[in-house]
């Protein structure tokens, strides 16, 4: 099943139940992708944040890079984060078909 997961609310709490529940379907074999909304910018930022640690380790359980909104704010915020961070996250692909996910969920 493939499944991708919004983040979009700017909360610590918010961000960290998308991203738990990733990590928790793809431990279980899912398919998902990430998708980080330029509103959850600014917890990514934070090194100490749960958002940040999390888009680390996305490799270790075989989930592509978060992806995020082709925009001025996107451009800048992959020169800002850390290295490790920036592994893993990349912009939406310009031929993005949502219909390719079984399901979708926001957060």
């Amino acid at each position: 099943m493939a499944i991708l997961i919004r983040l979009t609310t700017p909360t610590e709490t918010a961000t960290y139940e998308g991203c738990a529940l990733a990590l928790t379907l793809a431990t279980f074999g899912q398919q998902v992708q990430l998708m980080l909304g330029s509103s959850v910018f600014g917890i990514l930022m934070q090194p100490t944040s749960r958002l940040h640690g999390m888009i680390k380790s996305l490799d270790l359980y075989d989930i592509p890079p978060a992806w995020l909104p082709n925009d001025v704010f996107s451009s800048w915020i992959t020169a800002m984060v850390a290295n490790d961070v920036a592994q893993q996250i990349d912009f939406i692909p310009e031929d993005f078909d949502s219909s390719i996910f079984e399901q979708i969920f926001s957060f």
